[in-house]
């Protein structure tokens, strides 16, 4: 089970903000080699930040939100490589769910995680597209 929080970039420590480029760098370009697009793209000033931490403290999940869209966008889905498919990326959805409450929401979702959205309530608009050089549908939510 995973500690969360989530904040504004500007509440962001140091050592936070440092981790979670850190842990998207490990499941995004590392982990996926994606290098079609910069991680470090200059929109997380203006997200909200989910934060998953271990039982040691460690930033292991993260999501970013924003809010200044409509609908509420949300991106950068990300669990730590050695800890997918034990259920955690579940765990960070329902979180950042209830940080949602009852607003519209919509993502760019990895085409092959489509059904596991769906099954976490998300539904596919339109046709298949390719971002990052990897296939990817919009979902929506609410």
């Amino acid at each position: 089970m995973l500690d969360f929080s989530h904040k504004p970039f500007a509440d962001l420590s140091l050592r936070e903000l440092y981790d979670l480029l850190a842990l998207r760098d490990r499941v995004f370009v590392v982990g996926q080699q994606i290098t079609a697009e910069a991680e470090v793209d200059g929109l997380d000033p203006r997200a909200v930040h989910v934060i998953g931490r271990d039982a040691s403290g460690q930033v292991v999940a993260t999501a970013r939100l924003f809010f200044d869209a409509r609908p509420v966008k949300v991106g950068r889905v990300a669990v730590d490589t050695h800890l997918q498919r034990q259920g955690l990326g579940s765990q960070l959805m329902a979180y950042v769910h209830q940080v949602l409450g009852d607003r519209p929401a919509a993502m760019s979702a990895q085409a092959h995680l489509e059904d596991w959205y769906a099954g976490l309530g998300w539904r596919r608009e339109g046709e298949t597209y390719v971002e990052a050089e990897i296939p990817h549908v919009r979902m929506t939510r609410g």
